[in-house]
């Protein structure tokens, strides 16, 4: 895991351009069901009213150098998520191509994690991975809103077998050049 952190971070200097930015996204994420990929096939949780009648907002944010690669914008940073009294991030890797208004977006994240708020910061390494795609709508240059699914991989474990949270989210995307 350290090794992929380390390609990622090595590619993205070597082969980024002039014209690379600092993307900061800030937003929601509203999880709404979970389900898990078992050797090929999907099946959705019964989580009872948890998720399915009740509304909890997790907000996130994410931070990353980002540049372009053709018509694919790639980045390597860091994502948050908070839960009010204790917040948790790791390193992220993103990549998305637009269609119009419509954006596409792939990330991929873990290995490392710290955690803060109310306790002091701890972190840990792990060979645990945070696979995301979701699909967003973009009003003007900065708002979205979307639906996607974040998985959880446990190599160690199973490889057989990931479980995922289906959610719609709301964020701002700003990029500083």
């Amino acid at each position: 895991m350290k090794r992929a952190v380390f390609v990622l971070l090595v590619l993205a200097l070597a082969f980024s351009p002039l014209a690379a930015q600092i993307r900061l996204d800030a937003g929601v994420t509203i999880p709404r069901g979970a389900g898990l990929i078992d050797s090929g096939s999907t099946q959705l949780a019964d989580l009872g009213e948890v998720l399915s009648s009740w509304i909890i907002p997790l907000p996130e944010a994410g931070i990353y150098y980002q540049f372009r690669a053709g018509p694919v914008k790639l980045g390597v940073g860091a994502r948050v998520f908070t839960f009010i009294l204790v917040s948790v991030l790791w390193p992220n890797a993103i990549a998305e191509i637009d269609f119009g208004p419509v954006t596409l977006m792939g990330q991929l994240g873990g290995g490392w994690f710290g955690a803060f708020g109310v306790i002091p910061f701890t972190s840990t390494t792990g060979n645990v991975l945070f696979p995301d795609l979701s699909l967003w709508y973009r009003f003007g240059e900065s708002f979205r809103i979307g639906i996607g699914a974040v998985g959880l991989m446990l190599p160690d474990i199973t490889t057989d077998t990931i479980p995922f949270l289906w959610y719609l989210g709301g964020k701002f995307s700003f990029v500083f050049e």
